[in-house]
This record gives C-alpha cells, sequence and structure tokens, in this order.
C-alpha cells in the first residue's frame, strides 16, 4: 500500500478508537461522580441511622464503603483510558503531520530554522544558499523533509541540509535511510515518541554540559565527609542525652553533663542549617540542570530504548544503535534509567509530604549532599559519554526523517556519484522541483558540466529559469543528506554548492541592490579559487538573473567576466538570464550550452489573450520575450498623450 493511503487508513483507525474511547470515558466520568456521591450519602445516612436501626447502619456503612472503593477502582481505570485517549491524539497528530508533508500543506507543519549566528560543523560557508534555496522556513525543504521533534533531531537534520554533498556522508545516509523505511509501523512509533518527548521534555544541551564538566563535589571533598560524620554526632548526643537524662534525675549526675550531650547532638544541627543556606543556590542549579524535571528523563530513555528495536545493518545504523545500546561508557538505556532513579529521589524535594521529609532529612544528615555525591558518581561514569549519546538519538532522527521520504516516494531516484576531477558533471534525467505538489512540478533532462562549461539557461519572465535552478540545488542538497532525489536518475560529482539568486539590498547597512550582488559574487568566485586544487570535489554554482542593477551595456561585459572567473577556476553550474545579448556573447559561444524556457499565447472565442506556459526546457536560445505583453495585461500598456 502506498504510504499516503496508509496514513488515510491510521488516522482513521487511530480516529475510531479515540471516537470510542471517548465514549467509554463518558460514561467512567458519570459512574465515578455517582459512586463518590452515593458513598457519602450512604455513609451520611449510617451515620444518622446508626442509634435508631444498628443492623441497618451497618448495611448502610458497608454499602458507603464498597462505594467509595468503586470510585477510587473507576478513578484508575479513568485515568488509564485519558492516558490511551492522550496517546492516540499523539499519534493522529504524528499522521495528519505524515500526510501534510505530501499534500505541501505547508500551513500545517512547523516551521524551523537555526537561530541566528548558530553556524553547523562542516556546513556550506555563508546564509545565502539556505535562502536561496529555500532550505529554512515555510514552504522549505526542512518542512518537507523533516519528521523530527527534538533539538537534537531538528539540527542534526539541519547540518546535513547544509553541508557539501559528498559521496561517503550521502551514500552511507541514503543506505540507512532506506534500510528504515520499509518499517513503517516503527517509524510510527519512533516519531510519537519524539513529540511525546519533545512535549514534555527540556533540551538536552544544559544537561550534557553538565554530565561533561566538572564535578562540584570533587572539590568540596570535605562536605561528603562531614555528611557521613555529622548523623553520628547528632545520634551519638541523642543516646548520651538519653542515658544521662535518668542518673540526672536522680541527681547522680550534675547538669552539665547533660548540657554537653544534649550540645554534641545539636551543634551538627546549627552547622548542617548553615551549609545548607550557603550551598542551596549551586546546589539547587546543579539539579536544575541534571534532573530538572522527571519528565525529562523519561522521555528520551524511551527513544533510546526504542533504538534498541533497530536493524544490525547497514553499518549506520549498527554504530548508531550501539551507541545507545551498548556504548563503551555504558548504554544510555541504562544510564538514563538509573539517572530517572535519582531524579525520583530529588523531586521528593519539591512539595507536600516529601519536602517536609526532605528538610527533616537535610538538617539531621545534609540530604542535598547525599543525592549530589550519588549524581556525581553517575556524572564520572556516564558523563563523558553522554553527548555522544544525544549526538546519535539526533542522528537517528534524522534518518528517520529521511526514511519517511525514502517511503513516501519510492520513484524518485537514489543519487549515483561520479569522480570529480575535470570531467566531472551532473546529469539528471527527469528532475523536477522536489517542494511543488505533485500534480504541478514539471521534469526536464538537465546536463551541468564538465569544468570549462556552463548551463546557460534562456526565457521570458516566468517561464521557469529561477525554478530549473532551484530545482538542480535542492535535488543536489537532497542527495548529500541522503534523500531521494526528485528525478528519475540523478548523478553527480561531490560538490560544494553557492548561489547568487534571492539577492537584497540593505538600507540599514548602506549597500545597494548592485553591491549587495557584486558581495554574493565574490563570495561565490572566491570559493570556487578555494577548492580549484582539491580533487576531492568541485563548486557547483547557481547565478540568477545577475548583476541587474547597471546599464545594459556594461553588464554584458561584467557577466562575461565574472563567468569566466569562475570556469577558470574549475567551477560548474548554471546561470539564468532573459538577456538574449548573453546568450549570443561570442566569449561564451564555445563555453556554454544554451538552454530556453517559452510560453504560448493562446486566443479564445472572444479574442481574448492567454499566455501558457509549460516549463519544458528546449534547446537554444529562446525566440520569444514577454515583457511588454506583461505590461500591457496588468493595465501599463502605451499611453499616447491626449492632444
Amino acid at each position: 500500500m502506498e504510504s499516503k493511503a496508509w496514513y488515510a487508513e491510521q488516522t482513521a483507525a487511530v480516529q475510531a478508537e479515540r471516537d470510542r474511547l471517548r465514549g467509554t470515558e463518558r460514561t467512567l466520568n458519570g459512574l465515578r461522580v455517582g459512586l463518590f456521591f452515593g458513598g457519602i450519602l450512604l455513609l451520611v445516612l449510617g451515620w444518622a441511622a446508626d442509634a435508631s436501626a444498628p443492623a441497618g447502619a451497618e448495611l448502610l456503612w458497608w454499602g458507603g464503603w464498597l462505594a467509595l472503593a468503586g470510585f477510587l477502582a473507576v478513578v484508575t481505570i479513568h485515568e488509564g483510558r485519558r492516558e490511551q485517549i492522550e496517546r492516540l491524539r499523539n499519534r493522529r497528530n504524528v499522521l495528519r503531520r505524515l500526510a501534510a508533508r505530501l499534500d505541501r500543506n505547508w500551513d500545517r507543519l512547523p516551521v524551523w530554522a537555526p537561530p541566528p549566528g548558530v553556524a553547523f560543523k562542516g556546513a556550506l560557508e555563508g546564509g545565502g544558499v539556505a535562502d536561496d534555496l529555500d532550505l529554512f522556513g515555510r514552504g522549505s525543504l526542512m518542512q518537507l523533509v523533516s519528521m523530527a521533534y527534538t533539538g537534537p533531531g531538528l539540527r542534526a537534520l539541519a547540518e546535513w541540509l547544509t553541508q557539501a554533498a559528498l559521496p561517503e556522508q550521502g551514500s552511507a545516509r541514503a543506505t540507512a535511510a532506506r534500510a528504515l523505511a520499509a518499517d513503517r509501523a516503527g517509524r510510527l512509533r519512533f516519531y510519537e515518541l519524539a513529540r511525546q518527548s519533545a512535549a514534555s521534555a527540556a533540551e538536552p544541551d544544559a544537561f550534557t554540559a553538565w554530565a561533561a564538566g566538572p564535578r562540584w563535589l570533587a572539590r568540596r571533598h570535605w562536605l561528603v565527609v562531614w555528611a557521613w560524620i555529622a548523623p553520628v554526632l547528632t545520634l551519638l548526643g541523642f543516646v548520651l542525652g538519653g542515658w544521662l537524662l535518668p542518673g540526672l534525675l536522680s541527681r547522680e549526675y550534675e547538669w552539665f553533663d547533660l548540657a554537653t550531650a544534649f550540645l554534641t547532638a545539636a551543634v551538627p544541627l546549627v552547622i548542617n542549617l548553615l551549609l545548607t543556606v550557603w550551598m542551596s543556590g549551586p546546589v539547587h542549579a546543579i539539579f536544575a540542570r541534571a534532573v530538572s524535571r522527571r519528565g525529562d528523563i523519561e522521555g528520551y530513555a524511551e527513544m533510546f530504548a526504542a533504538a534498541g528495536s533497530l536493524p544490525e545493518s547497514p553499518e549506520m545504523i549498527a554504530t548508531l544503535r550501539e551507541k545507545l545500546v551498548g556504548g563503551r561508557s555504558g548504554s544510555a538505556t541504562e544510564g538514563m534509567q538509573r539517572l530517572g532513579r535519582l531524579a525520583n529521589l530529588v523531586s521528593a524535594r519539591r512539595g507536600g509530604a516529601g519536602y517536609l521529609l526532605f528538610t527533616i532529612l537535610q538538617i539531621l544528615v545534609l540530604w542535598d549532599v547525599h543525592l549530589l555525591s550519588r549524581l556525581e558518581r553517575w556524572q564520572a561514569q556516564y558523563g563523558t559519554a553522554a553527548e555522544e549519546w544525544f549526538a546519535a538519538l539526533g542522528q537517528l532522527e534524522a534518518l528517520e526523517s529521511l526514511a519517511a521520504l525514502h517511503d513516501d516516494y519510492p520513484e524518485w531516484a537514489v543519487a549515483e556519484w561520479t569522480p570529480s576531477g575535470p570531467e566531472a558533471r551532473l546529469t539528471a534525467v527527469g528532475l523536477a522541483h522536489p517542494l511543488l505538489p505533485d500534480g504541478v512540478r514539471v521534469a526536464n533532462d538537465v546536463r551541468i558540466g564538465p569544468a570549462g562549461t556552463l548551463l546557460l539557461v534562456t526565457g521570458s519572465n516566468m517561464s521557469g529559469k529561477s525554478t530549473l535552478l532551484r530545482s538542480v540545488g535542492l535535488n543536489v542538497v537532497l542527495a548529500g543528506a541522503g534523500g531521494p532525489v526528485c528525478a528519475t536518475s540523478m548523478q553527480l560529482p561531490p560538490v560544494e554548492l553557492t548561489t547568487s539568486i534571492r539577492v537584497r539590498d540593505s538600507v540599514r547597512e548602506g549597500v545597494s541592490f548592485y553591491m549587495a550582488e557584486l558581495h554574493r559574487l565574490r563570495d561565490c568566485v572566491e570559493h570556487a579559487r578555494r577548492l580549484q586544487h582539491q580533487s576531492d570535489r568541485c563548486v557547483l554554482y547557481l547565478l540568477d538573473e545577475i548583476l541587474q542593477g547597471t546599464n545594459s551595456r556594461e553588464r554584458a561585459i561584467a557577466v562575461v567576466r565574472v563567468l569566466r572567473h569562475l570556469i577558470g577556476s574549475g567551477a560548474i553550474g548554471a546561470v539564468s538570464t532573459h538577456d538574449l545579448e548573453l546568450a549570443e556573447d561570442p566569449q561564451l559561444e564555445h563555453l556554454a550550452h544554451v538552454v530556453h524556457f517559452r510560453e504560448t499565447i493562446e486566443r479564445d472565442a472572444q479574442g481574448a489573450e492567454t499566455m501558457r506556459f509549460d516549463y519544458r526546457m528546449r534547446e537554444g536560445v529562446t525566440p520569444t520575450t514577454n515583457a511588454l505583453r506583461l505590461l500591457e495585461w496588468v493595465g501599463l500598456g502605451d499611453a499616447s498623450p491626449e492632444p
């Protein structure tokens, strides 16, 4: 069954089960109210009848207590039904997100973008590529690909989408994602756990920083020693006091003997109270970072445990499984379970009867120090591995996202990697824009390269030139990340992308549109020059209608100069233009493979004109233009002066 139909079937089943449970919940709710008030009424009647009819009163008492016992039983069952309903709601939301991706319903998908100033390790330089290709934000590649919910998963996927497209990483991720794609039920369960964890747990950054950081008590070992000595002194004082008190009452001992005994007990308590005030700030801060909420640990522990059901191949999945289930510093699942037990003890300090007990224990034995000591023993055993656990969890979540895309689009190809070098080229059959809906996007065959050449895309306004460039760039990003590419087949060398498609001026920074574009083009050229002598990859540039901010005569000269810099640096790429003079420039004549998009004008029976685009790429320079026709259509045609 295709994935879209499976999502719809699962959603219908979940909704039906949820409706059934909600009906049961309403019944249980009425039953618990009836049992509670009925039990109270029977107890009141039994109390009132106790004097006049003892036998009847006893029956009423028994009936009242049985009703209240039934009330407690129904409450337990009711809470279980509520948890089931919540789990079903969680599953339904995950299924709706999976379906919304296929429908390109961007408004129903979460929007995520890297925080300002964040640069991913190994990512492409500058933020221009991400903006030009719509990698993040609404209607973006991240929205289409991502089924990640947690911070580590979102960051891992974003990093993969912004890295160079290299065969080692791309092939390994694609193989792993395809291995996960077939297990729809397992993936759905993983998405549910991730969504549940993200909703109930804090980001693990503070926790991993604490786990790998210094231990507070290691520099204050005397506190641990005192935490063991203090209760002994206190107990000794109370024992001596209890032993001396009868003698004092019979005047066999002096009063100061009893005072000395009780001072032995009181002094440690006072010292403990002072130490509690002194260390409360730093110790409570450590507890907040390490075990801030019990739900944080339980949520992530379940996700770690889910890794136990992963297949043992291919290699990338086996490596992640080893890190999460049986790492060198201990199992992540085991470590989080132990931490969960400590979190239960820490959470008891926060309120109610537990807080009263904690206060007594704190004054008697410095309970915080004992808790922190156990926490730091956990830190010593597992702390260095914690960051590795969450990094592995993030990579697994990114793979599970890519697996959904492989499952959703089995007709999309897996990229084939070819060697870098002078003959490097990108070749794609049936290449299309992956962010467009299934019934809208149009596929074209594309060939870019080898070095020393360029693809020159000509065409009139709105004909599809920019869409083609973005189609190339987005599919290269997908190949590098390990996803399927929106094409029948695609071969590409290891490349780093550089683009100039969506350029903006800046009044605040005093940068004109033309200067802003020059900066972008300079970055493209410098990027190509840096990789010129690297044999393992090359630059793939995508430039859209460049240098529009100057006059046409100088523009043609400037564009040719920029392109010759890129060609001379061994880069491959594509450039779009509606400037027909550029396509006929003699300096580019032998370097450019020229293609075009066109439009057709149709008239209906009333003579009204309609402009149609088929978005099919054809060989040669475009034979059509439409700027003046579009001007007339918006009401800005020729305005003859009035006589």
